[in-house]
């Protein structure tokens, strides 16, 4: 029997739609803060209206993440069974593609490394907490890799299934159009919003290269998103 391909394509959109649960927690708690601007409350605050967003932003994350493998595994597609193990030279492509990402986020960030900037940044704010928070805040791009993965991978699965071609990044290709310009939006730059539908693109394409084996893709993936 042929295989449905369009619960996958739900599955992605609802991958998407759980990484935008984030606003609701943040709307939700802007009701006792009086604003959705968490950083600018550090000051008077401190650090821990942060840490909470950050703390249930996860929790919500990886629980919906977890109800779409779920759903996924009883389809018969279980994401953790692929123990492929890519050659060489995607190997040796992925890691061009690494430095590329990294070299593109310096540019991005003013000519600074990513982390060093976002730790200064959170110094000049917190000061000495700024390690604790600056661990947290990386937690938190840990957990957001998750989704953004999910979305790659049931992407992918959705355009193979429809139109039979595994060599092109479709799940790049649908997280660059939901995740990565909805920075867009978020972040208020247009051009922000097309970096991050590229290195969206990007991330499909190193999926594929390391045999969509994520023991492998999402540690790469992440690394490259953080960084």
């Amino acid at each position: 029997m042929k295989e449905k391909a369009s619960p996958y394509l739900a599955m992605a959109l609802l991958a998407f739609m759980i990484l935008g649960l984030e606003m609701i927690i943040l709307f939700i708690e802007s009701l006792f803060y009086g604003t959705m601007d968490l950083f600018g409350l550090l000051e008077k605050r401190g650090i821990y209206p942060l840490l909470i967003h950050w703390g249930l932003t996860c929790a919500v994350w990886i629980t919906g993440a977890w109800v779409l493998h779920l759903w996924a595994k009883k389809r018969g597609f279980n994401i953790f069974e692929n123990k492929f193990k890519a050659p060489v030279i995607n190997w040796i492509i992925v890691c061009a593609l690494f430095a590329i990402s990294v070299v593109s986020s310096y540019i991005v960030w003013d000519m600074r490394f990513k982390p060093i900037a976002e730790f200064t940044g959170m110094f000049n704010l917190v000061g000495n907490q700024a390690v604790f928070t600056f661990i947290a805040q990386y937690i938190y791009y840990l957990f957001e890799s998750v989704l953004y993965l999910a979305i790659i991978i049931f992407g992918q699965k959705y355009g193979e299934l429809v139109l039979k071609k595994d060599k092109v990044p479709w799940g790049g290709i649908l997280c660059g159009l939901t995740w990565g310009l909805v920075h867009t939006l978020t972040q208020g730059s247009l051009i922000v919003g097309l970096y991050s539908a590229i290195s969206a693109l990007i991330f499909g394409i190193v999926y594929i290269l390391l045999k969509k084996n994520i023991r492998y893709a999402y540690p790469v993936i992440a690394l490259m998103f953080m960084l």
